[in-house]
């Protein structure tokens, strides 16, 4: 219902007017969700309910955020001596980049080289400009399924990340093999095959594992198993990968 809705609101309303209005229309959304049974622990609200979409995973009607950034968050602010630690986030979601910014990290620094998000800089992920060993964290979410060259971006990586660093992975994941094939070029056939019309691979987690090592990382492969849902409303069998540079 809620992804039905919104689609008939883009489709009649001016994109600059949802775009300047986003806060004051999620706190509309938001009300009719109010209570203590849930909390975002990105915007901190207290809910009833998350919005259901159509996939199964559970939206922050207030500040958008989908269960991948709220367990995401719960890793990074956990982590002992956060004002000694420089962090590198790639495409970073609204909610959770205000929300990282408040840490007292060292540094946080934001890319996006589409220009989809609001960052600091524009970095080209198969050819990162920034001197070797130069971060103790990177966020790198839901990013590699849409690069051509990513066994290069993988390298990128750990060559910025400092030694001890870690960097925070995940992608959309398939069972078998990794799925791809360099003759799929338009938007229509992307969607069809790889369920996104800016995606070029379907990962599998053994096949990403092997990329990832292939780079240098040593992994740590998290996954969530819920027996109940959970207050911030995490997903059951949420991936989170730490690549580390050791």
């Amino acid at each position: 219902m809620y992804e039905g809705i919104k689609k008939i609101a883009k489709a009649i309303i001016p994109s600059h007017f949802i775009k300047k209005n986003e806060e004051k229309l999620r706190k509309i959304v938001a009300f009719t969700h109010r209570g203590n049974t849930y909390k975002c622990n990105i915007c901190e609200q207290n809910l009833s309910s998350f919005i259901t979409l159509n996939n199964g995973q559970k939206l922050c009607p207030n500040c958008g955020c989908l269960p991948r950034t709220r367990r995401l968050f719960s890793e990074i602010e956990k982590l002992e001596n956060l004002n000694s630690k420089s962090l590198l986030h790639f495409s970073p979601p609204k909610s959770l980049r205000k929300k990282l910014k408040a840490l007292p990290l060292k540094s946080y620094i934001t890319t996006d080289y589409e220009g989809e998000f609001d960052a600091d800089k524009k970095l080209n992920i198969e050819n990162i400009s920034e001197p070797d060993n130069q971060y103790d964290l990177i966020i790198c979410y839901h990013v590699l399924e849409h690069i051509v060259h990513d066994q290069k971006a993988m390298r990128e990586l750990f060559k910025i990340l400092k030694p001890n660093g870690i960097c925070y992975i995940q992608t959309p994941f398939k069972s078998g093999e990794i799925y791809e094939n360099d003759a799929i070029t338009s938007k229509e056939e992307r969607l069809k095959h790889f369920g996104q019309d800016d995606h070029v691979r379907i990962y599998s987690i053994n096949g990403l594992k092997k990329r990832l090592e292939k780079a240098g990382f040593q992994l740590e492969i998290e996954k969530i198993e819920l027996n109940s849902p959970h207050k911030n409303g995490f997903e059951n069998g949420d991936i989170l990968i730490k690549a580390k540079k050791i």
